[in-house]
């Protein structure tokens, strides 16, 4: 297609191989990760946000700080028996004497006991401490997510911004997922076929059936539902969980409510962010929300979305028929055999209008013509409605019906970027990450079950998750800055001793 922004899509046997080799730096092993949890701020942050003492009765052994602590290392062991069993060791117990004492002081380090708290002293903190307060913790988990996030070179505000082809640190990316119920049982009772006797179970009461692989083949999933939203440049481990969510589904709310919610509220945090990347959940309807904030959302077309019948253009002459086809303005051709073709438009410019309160969006077309090409203004991502601006027709100056009154959706028919171009082949592809994110949070349970009963535990694991993976993150970014720091030629001495070490 000639001079459009976007590019030709190109064969699937020509897109270039995007995957990546792990070098030795990138590897992390449990070890390293546990420092890296023992070592991070942010948990030293959020601990001083939990509940303090009561004044009456027995005080307690550890304080607050421990169990967070604690809580971080479930992922990286895959279970509370294993981090409970890791931190009584005398080797993690006194490095976390010493970054206790680095990021809370010496005073709050010589309260410590000599030994580590067990799993049931950390299940009895997990019940009455930390499950009641972790909406306090999320909100302010996702404020000093948002910082580290920025302090790593993220989401820049003052980079180049570029709507056709936007930077990979420029973009969320968000997806959901569904880890297995702790147990295979529906009802707490069932009866035995074999003997007639009454069986008890332990089911979770968070539980509910999800459908995943959205319109292409359903694929039922029993336990809780998870929305994970994170950003990242080029390189393993230099992902930052931003957010994360429960998605409670059925009648309550969906799964795209949720991420649009999320989005939306990021957005007004990370200046340099340009949009996001997400799958097939986002509908017209979603999009035309991400759009009036100043948003890209880069997703494929649902498989429902017919082409359509857009507007009738006459200039002097000449005539073209446009259509709506593939996310993008088409031109209807009539064939010789009495056929009709569509060919796509080309676009010359993805054009942003931002606004006080919301933004347009515009495809500025140059349609080919043999009398010469006519350029065109096509507004794309918003369904208006009588509520928005008024748009006067050019020819009889009369007010223009809007979207909704004339019974079009157009966010659903044209997108922001069109699937079918090269632009969103580099693009969307940036969306597998998410299904890092969910791979890892797999990897994190024990037998690949969640490892706890009820919504509120459930959300101190998800916590603990989301602090273990950006505590990483952390480490290998202030390495980075270590080694990008060292003068050329001296990199053959030893390493830099992290901490604990």
């Amino acid at each position: 297609m000639p001079d459009d922004i976007f590019g030709d899509p190109l064969p699937p046997e020509q897109r270039p191989a995007r995957k990546r080799q792990l070098t030795d730096r990138d590897q992390r092993t449990r070890l390293q990760r546990i420092e890296d949890c023992l070592d991070y701020p942010m948990i030293y942050e959020l601990a001083e946000h939990l509940p303090a003492p009561h004044q009456v009765g027995c005080p307690p052994q550890y304080p607050p700080l421990v169990y967070l602590l604690l809580a971080s290392l479930m992922p990286v062991t895959g279970s509370k028996r294993s981090a409970a069993a890791h931190l009584s060791s005398d080797l993690l117990w006194r490095r976390l004497h010493t970054a206790v004492r680095r990021h809370a002081g010496r005073l709050a380090a010589a309260r410590l006991p000599d030994t580590a708290p067990s799993r049931g002293q950390y299940l009895y903190a997990e019940h009455h401490l930390l499950a009641p307060a972790t909406d306090l913790l999320t909100d302010v988990f996702e404020h000093h997510a948002v910082r580290q996030a920025l302090a790593q070179g993220l989401f820049p505000p003052t980079a180049v911004r570029t709507w056709a082809r936007p930077q990979r640190r420029q973009l969320i990316v968000g997806d959901a997922t569904v880890p297995k119920a702790p147990s295979k049982a529906e009802h707490p009772t069932t009866l035995d076929p074999a003997t007639g006797r009454l069986l008890r179970h332990r089911v979770d009461p968070a539980a509910r059936l999800y459908y995943e692989n959205g319109e292409t083949r359903p694929r039922p999933a029993r336990g809780t539902k998870w929305f994970f939203a994170s950003g990242r440049d080029d390189g393993y481990w230099r992902r930052v969980i931003l957010t994360y969510a429960h998605v409670a589904g059925g009648a309550y709310e969906d799964e795209a409510a949720v991420a649009v919610r999320s989005f939306t509220t990021l957005a007004t945090r990370l200046p340099g962010c340009m949009g996001v990347v997400y799958d097939g959940a986002l509908r017209g309807v979603h999009r035309d929300t991400l759009a009036r904030a100043g948003l890209l959302a880069i997703n494929k077309q649902h498989g429902s979305v017919r082409p359509m019948a857009y507007e009738l253009l006459r200039f002097g002459a000449c005539r073209h028929d446009l259509w709506c086809d593939q996310g993008r303005i088409a031109e209807r051709l009539l064939l010789d055999d009495g056929t009709s073709v569509l060919r796509p438009v080309p676009v010359t410019r993805l054009e942003h209008r931002p606004g006080r309160t919301r933004s347009r969006w515009y495809h500025l077309l140059d349609i080919p013509c043999r009398r010469g090409n006519h350029p065109h203004r096509v507004p794309v991502a918003i369904t208006t409605t009588p509520a928005d601006r008024a748009v006067r027709d050019t020819v009889t100056g009369r007010r223009a019906r809007s979207d909704t009154e004339r019974g079009f959706h157009r966010a659903e028919h044209l997108q922001q970027i069109p699937e079918p171009t090269l632009a969103h082949q580099h693009l969307y592809p940036w969306r597998a990450d998410s299904e890092s994110v969910h791979n890892q949070f797999d990897q994190s349970l024990w037998n690949q079950r969640m490892i706890s009963y009820g919504l509120d535990r459930q959300k101190v694991f998800v916590l603990a998750f989301a602090l273990a993976h950006n505590a990483t993150s952390h480490r290998i970014f202030q390495n980075d800055r270590i080694h990008s720091r060292v003068p050329s030629g001296a990199g053959h001495g030893p390493a830099p001793a992290g901490p604990g070490t």
